[in-house]
């Protein structure tokens, strides 16, 4: 019995720690305000451009275009896509984040999916900031594909700690 109340309070204790999460895996680019920059990840572009907003606000807006060339030639239409942009420190944790969802669409590399995020951290501090951006694409053969629909995934997303 002692064994089952220790179990349980470790259980607890360990649900209740904070959980952290990393983006160091990723491609991040300098923090830099209301300068036009480009981040290319495995299968999306991200054209964007942080924008103060307000207090301890800052805005980041761009547009996000899906790399078809990397994907397969069958995958014509974004069935789901989720979009996250992640405000880090220099060793990649997350200090602040924003996710949407966006309606399905056609894949295509030209249409580019407008975005716009507010990222609000806990403090701002002195050290440089790194912004990223996180995805979760899932690809279908088309719109009404109905029977043996074929479905690619993509993902790149922070990693909890």
């Amino acid at each position: 019995m002692p064994l089952v109340v220790l179990a349980l309070a470790a259980l607890t204790l360990w649900s209740c720690a904070p959980v952290s999460q990393d983006v160091g895996h990723l491609r991040r680019d300098a923090w830099s305000l209301e300068e036009p920059r480009s981040l290319q990840v495995k299968f999306m572009r991200f054209d964007y451009q942080v924008q103060p907003v307000g207090g301890d606000v800052a805005g980041v807006k761009g547009w996000a275009y899906l790399d078809t060339s990397r994907v397969p030639d069958w995958a014509k239409w974004v069935d789901s896509l989720v979009l996250t942009v992640y405000l880090s420190d220099p060793e990649g944790h997350v200090m602040a984040q924003d996710s949407r969802n966006f309606l399905p669409r056609a894949a295509s590399s030209d249409a580019g999916v407008p975005f716009e995020f507010s990222l609000r951290p806990e403090q701002w501090g002195k050290r440089a900031l790194f912004v990223t951006f996180g995805y979760r694409v899932v690809l279908t053969e088309g719109r009404d594909v109905q029977g043996g629909k074929q479905t690619f995934f993509a993902s790149e997303d922070a990693i909890t700690r």
